[in-house]
């Protein structure tokens, strides 16, 4: 990581004392600073990308020892998984953890991680929204060590990127409902304007355009009630599907508490299939067939990735290691081939 602006560095660049600087780039009140020296020290301030430091010992240059985790969905067992796996790779080299939730809201994510600069974190995870892209730019300027997990920076090549092939999961998914023989199939799935998990979508329309299938696209916002009136939608628009893909466990989890209310048999009635292994898909009487993201290794490669670049003296060159999707075949799948 480069070495970040000091207020020294600041107060050189626009010729005045570093008290002054300090003055102006906190606001104080109560001493008189001329409106060519405030502007001089602002400019300065945004060409050397000064960030106000908040971490005592890292004044000292020292490692803080802490990492910070950003993830978009704490209700989601995906993402928490990843959590997990991580703290324990972290913990065995001595890191505590900052585990924030930005509910996917680009706003909220710029201000966690300009707080997160100013501790002087050692290092981020981060799972970005739809502006993730704006929103870490100054991090990669400033030279702080990230790995970003499952969705990509949309529009960048040079960043270190650890995710399952979401387009691999709608084609397995999908390839598995053709082997037994749907070619009328109700898609669930989550408005994200994310193109990576968009691509969920297109793999399932891809696989059925070449099997001859029809798919009844139905999407909207992230909730298991969601996914309960988008199911709901579908058994009254299209009563002769044979099957129901989920494209997220959320929206699975209303989607089947929608069916169980309307006293329809899994898979008798309808076949469904989950994008996801949240405990409950196999709890109890459950035995969803489903996609398995690997999310605990998900969390594993992170972290290992993480510290290899914190670690190292020398640059590390920027990786993407996108790994394979496992399905997982249940009792929720009905063969209508026969």
């Amino acid at each position: 990581m480069k070495n970040y602006a000091t207020l020294k560095d600041v107060a050189e660049l626009a010729g005045t004392t570093a008290a002054t600087v300090s003055y102006v780039l906190n606001e104080k009140k109560g001493r008189y600073i001329s409106e060519e020296t405030k502007r001089k020290v602002l400019e300065a301030a945004k060409e050397l990308d000064y960030v106000k430091c908040n971490g005592a010992s890292s004044l000292k240059g020292k490692e803080r020892k802490l990492i910070g985790i950003l993830i978009p969905q704490f209700e989601n067992q995906f993402f928490t998984r990843i959590i997990i796996s991580s703290e324990d790779v972290f913990v065995k080299h001595g890191y505590d953890l900052v585990i924030c939730n930005t509910l996917d809201k680009p706003e909220r994510e710029r201000a966690i991680l300009n707080r997160l600069i100013q501790q002087r974190v050692d290092g981020i995870i981060l799972t970005p929204t739809k502006e993730g892209t704006q929103n870490t730019e100054l991090m990669r300027r400033v030279g702080m060590k990230m790995v970003v997990v499952d969705r990509p920076l949309v529009g960048l090549k040079d960043f270190f990127w650890v995710a399952t092939n979401n387009y691999g999961c709608g084609y397995v998914g999908a390839h598995y409902l053709m082997a037994k023989g749907h070619r009328k199939i109700g898609y669930i799935g989550w408005d994200s304007k994310i193109p990576d998990l968009e691509a969920r979508r297109e793999a399932v329309l891809e696989v059925a355009r070449a099997n001859g299938a029809e798919v009844f696209v139905e999407e909207g916002e992230f909730s298991a009630a969601e996914g309960c009136r988008l199911t709901a939608k579908l058994l009254e628009q299209h009563p002769d599907m044979t099957a129901v893909f989920y494209g997220f466990n959320i929206q699975a989890l209303g989607g089947i508490k929608c069916l169980t209310e309307r006293n329809i048999s899994i898979p008798e009635d309808l076949s469904v299939m989950i994008i996801g292994s949240p405990e409950w898909v196999m709890a109890g009487k459950n035995d969803f067939t489903h996609i398995d993201m690997n999310d605990l290794e998900l969390g594993r490669k992170a972290a290992n990735l993480l510290l290899d670049q914190i670690q190292s003296d020398d640059e590390i060159p920027f990786q993407h290691i996108i790994q394979d999707c496992t399905l997982v075949e249940g009792s929720s799948v009905c063969d209508i081939r026969k």
